[in-house]
């Protein structure tokens, strides 16, 4: 079955080209538009997109905004967020909204379709040069919240350190279940432990919190595991 996408973004001709683009592969189908976040949960209700692809920045009711309304939603879809480089301050605001995942707009076709097919798998899908500028952000401010990261992250053990680390490589569960030497039903499980344990909603955002406290997959193979 293909993977259904709701666009969403206030530039007509932007949608068309996103639409394009994601038309070029059987694994992906378009079933909806929307050109603002106000329409985003009432079409998400009637359509069930497996993953929304929407834009950070809109006149009225922003992605931002929209991805927040969407996390009521019981399923809801993955969010799949569209961002030009130099927005990390509306980047960090539409993680902590709930965004699985991000794609700069200048990315070329074939990136976009992964991103997607990534998003809807449940892996976080952040660009390298999206991360470099959150890891710099974090680093230079030194902020309350990378304090408060290590905190959380310290209650963790060793083996969820692990896979929080993985995670924080953009490692899916096949890639992780083999660096640990793990079944893929058992990855699972420590994945929804670690997300619980971190009080954060999806794998992008725990992403992001091994990236604050610099947490490595070689460093966490020097803890402990049990």
């Amino acid at each position: 079955m293909p993977v259904n996408v709701l666009l969403v973004d206030d530039e007509p001709l932007v949608r068309a080209g996103i639409k394009a683009l994601l038309d070029t592969t059987d694994e992906i189908q378009v079933i909806g538009e929307a050109s603002d976040g106000a329409e985003v949960v009432d079409l998400v209700a009637r359509l069930r997109p497996d993953v929304v692809v929407m834009d950070v920045n809109m006149p009225k009711v922003s992605g931002i905004t929209a991805a927040r309304r969407l996390q009521d939603l019981s399923p809801r879809p993955r969010i799949l967020m569209l961002t030009a480089l130099g927005d990390d301050e509306k980047v960090a605001a539409a993680f902590r909204a709930g965004a699985d995942g991000f794609a700069l707009k200048s990315t070329r076709t074939g990136e976009l379709i992964r991103s997607v097919l990534a998003v809807a798998e449940g892996d976080p899908v952040v660009p390298p040069e999206i991360m470099r500028l959150m890891i710099r952000r974090t680093v230079e401010q030194d902020t309350p919240e990378v304090a408060e990261a290590r905190k959380r992250v310290a209650g963790l053990g060793g083996r969820e350190r692990q896979v929080l680390a993985l995670l924080g490589s953009g490692a899916n569960n096949a890639r992780i279940a083999e660096a640990l030497f793990m079944a893929e039903g058992t990855v699972k499980a420590y994945v929804s432990r670690v997300l619980a344990e971190l009080h954060v909603e999806n794998r992008t955002q725990a992403a992001l919190l091994a990236h604050q406290i610099g947490l490595t997959p070689e460093e966490a193979e020097e803890q402990p595991t049990a």
